[in-house]
């Protein structure tokens, strides 16, 4: 995928279901999501979902994942480590996916229009893109603590198996030219304004062009930790 730099915020995934033998599960997605990057692959950590990037600018690098269903149950979670990033997600979206690749795409907004893009999502993006396809949604984030440099996160949800239909060995499938309608390059041309210039992907000939960052990278999971405890009712 190519991307416009838009910082997205991080994520924080619980897995739903026993772990597959041999192979991680998917894991689903939460309203919280705390991200940590790591140049080694780390040993096994309670509530910790391990993801590597095989695409992008971060290829290679390994991502520690966690994720809480609300931020009511925010304070179960374990803190964020040393250069953690943690992100909320804005608005409501309905059930979150379960996943096993993580398109993150870092969103650079204008800082005076930062309110105003967060209401853009909420009330007309995430309606039109939160559920694009049954297996392809792009959910935005915003940064609230931690290494996140300042940038909203827009997350490309997806299975190994949607990414290689939407975008086989890295190019736009019809298909996913079929998923980006008119109405989206309207919703598009709306976006940009609130993007910083020469952050996302200005290329016509991109089915997600402007939706994608220029700063990017695909992750995919590696290993799925335990749930985390939930929060006394």
């Amino acid at each position: 995928m190519t991307c416009a730099p838009i910082a997205l915020i991080a994520l924080l995934l619980a897995p739903h279901g026993a772990q597959a033998a041999g192979a991680p599960d998917r894991i689903a997605l939460g309203d919280v999501l705390v991200l940590r990057p790591s140049a080694d692959e780390p040993g096994q950590i309670p509530y910790v979902h391990v993801f590597k990037a095989d695409r992008g600018a971060r290829n290679g690098q390994y991502l520690l994942v966690t994720t809480t269903e609300s931020r009511e149950d925010h304070t179960m979670r374990q803190p964020g480590a040393i250069g953690a990033a943690e992100y909320h997600l804005l608005g409501t979206v309905g059930a979150l996916p379960e996943v096993d690749v993580l398109g993150l795409h870092y969103v650079k907004v204008r800082g005076d229009r930062k309110a105003a893009f967060e209401r853009f999502v909420a009330q007309k993006l995430h309606p039109a893109v939160a559920n694009l396809r049954p297996d392809l949604r792009i959910l935005y984030y915003k940064p609230v603590g931690g290494q996140t440099g300042g940038s909203y996160l827009a997350v490309f949800a997806l299975t190994k198996e949607s990414r290689d239909r939407y975008w086989p060995g890295g190019s736009d499938s019809d298909e996913l030219r079929a998923a980006f309608s008119p109405a989206l390059t309207e919703l598009a041309t709306e976006l940009r304004t609130y993007l910083v210039e020469g952050s996302y992907a200005a290329d016509p000939n991109l089915a997600a062009a402007v939706f994608e960052s220029r700063e990017w990278s695909d992750f995919v999971l590696v290993t799925a930790g335990s749930p985390p405890p939930r929060r006394p009712r």
